[in-house]
């Protein structure tokens, strides 16, 4: 009976850890960060180990600190590459354009809550089975409009025309895995969807509204007021060197791709641009006030009770209380991936641009996060299984031994003491 006992001991015990070890993983209390040592130089070594491990064409990465650059980190499989080089950004460019949209509302030119139909006159919302006054340019920021058109947007070949903002709209002929339509297919306002089309729509609306094209004006109103001296929205037929090479994940280089979406993935810029912007975030600026930034980082939209998008940023922190993470990632057309994050209460950040590799800068991303913040996603989380799932059978064999042991001592005893 005794026995029994203590072997159901043994399972309560195993139980427990592995209640523990599932908690620790979940909490992240038992997770490991990219690197032990708390400080940038820390973060760059782990860096480079990451670089060493797997391809990328040409990589760009800064880190920022109580609001000022602390650290940069170049490499290049080819041409250099540095602070000044320029490569495109893919949907980094829908962070930047929300600043165009709120420049327009702070001259009072716009309101977020109007109907965006009624802003435009070269192309409008088609019919749908939803209201489409709904539709508002606050939804349309935020990935709550009802689009669900889930464009992401290949570019264009440079020998090849590209289409016009009202026909890339009614059907985008450069999309690779989507119907390529803007329309509405849920309620405005009632979930998150991310809409590629979205950001084409507020392309138009600026052009719309100011006058202007969507180049002219970005440039005249953030771009140059924010000094980003090696960010443009211009196509480059003939790109000067400090446009980047174009690495695919199989290592050859394609030419840049020209874009009719620009507002959502027409950007090419620096880190050192991108540094810029995102100390503007954090920084009194000639674009915005710090009232309208922080009104932009606020929760519009959200999945369950996690607060997913603002008014343009992605909103990173999952709810944390103790930071307040906002930011952009860009991905796609073989091979780019961008990162930029900025953590509006300690102001740091890190900015990473990079071709050749279709997630190093996302996942680079998401492990600084974890580094400085302790917010665990699913990256940290999948790189922690082997080393969690090595705790938890070593944390078997201790109990089953030590279990063990202790059976055996009571048989022990218990022998002794039969025979006297």
């Amino acid at each position: 009976m005794r026995t029994f006992k203590y072997i159901a001991l043994l399972f309560l015990a195993i139980l427990i850890w592995t209640a523990f070890i599932g908690l620790g993983f979940v909490e992240g209390f038992l997770l490991k960060g990219i690197t032990s040592k708390d400080s940038p130089e820390g973060f760059i070594e782990a860096t480079k180990e990451r670089i060493a491990e797997e391809f990328v064409g040409n990589f760009a990465m800064i880190l920022i600190e109580n609001g000022e650059i602390s650290e940069e980190l170049t490499y290049s499989v080819d041409r250099p590459v540095n602070d000044q080089s320029i490569f495109p950004v893919a949907s980094i460019s829908k962070w930047i354009t929300s600043f165009g949209v709120m420049k327009l509302v702070e001259q009072g030119k716009l309101d977020l809550d109007t109907p965006v139909d009624e802003y435009l006159s070269r192309w409008h919302l088609p019919k749908s089975d939803f209201d489409n006054s709904q539709v508002t340019v606050r939804r349309l920021l935020s990935h709550s409009s009802g689009l669900i058109d889930g464009l992401g947007y290949d570019g264009f070949p440079a020998n090849e025309p590209i289409q016009t903002i009202e026909e890339s709209l009614t059907k985008a002929s450069d999309s690779g895995y989507s119907e390529g339509r803007a329309f509405i297919g849920y309620e405005p306002g009632s979930q998150y969807m991310y809409s590629g089309a979205g950001y084409t729509i507020l392309q138009l609306l600026i052009e719309e509204i100011s006058g202007q094209s969507f180049k002219e004006f970005m440039e005249q109103e953030v771009l140059k007021p924010l000094n980003m001296v090696h960010s443009t929205f211009e196509y480059q037929q003939n790109p000067s060197p400090q446009f980047v090479q174009i690495f695919k994940d199989d290592g050859t280089i394609r030419p840049m791709n020209k874009f009719t979406a620009l507002a959502a993935a027409g950007l090419y810029t620096s880190t050192g641009d991108l540094a810029k912007f995102l100390i503007a975030n954090i920084s009194e600026n000639r674009v915005l006030s710090q009232e309208t930034i922080q009104s932009m980082a606020k929760a519009e939209t959200f999945i369950g009770d996690i607060e997913v998008y603002g008014l343009g940023p992605h909103l990173y922190s999952q709810n944390d209380p103790n930071s307040k993470i906002i930011g952009h990632d860009g991905s796609g057309n073989n091979a780019i991936n961008t990162a930029a994050r900025i953590d509006l209460d300690s102001k740091s950040g890190i900015i990473i641009l990079e071709t050749g590799n279709r997630d190093m800068a996302s996942i680079l991303a998401d492990e600084w996060m974890f580094w400085k913040a302790g917010i665990a996603d699913f990256v940290v989380m999948q790189r922690n299984i082997p080393f969690l799932l090595t705790l938890l059978v070593i944390g078997y064999l201790l109990i089953i031994s030590f279990g063990v042991l202790i059976i055996r001592k009571r048989n022990k005893f218990q022998k002794t003491a039969s025979i006297s």
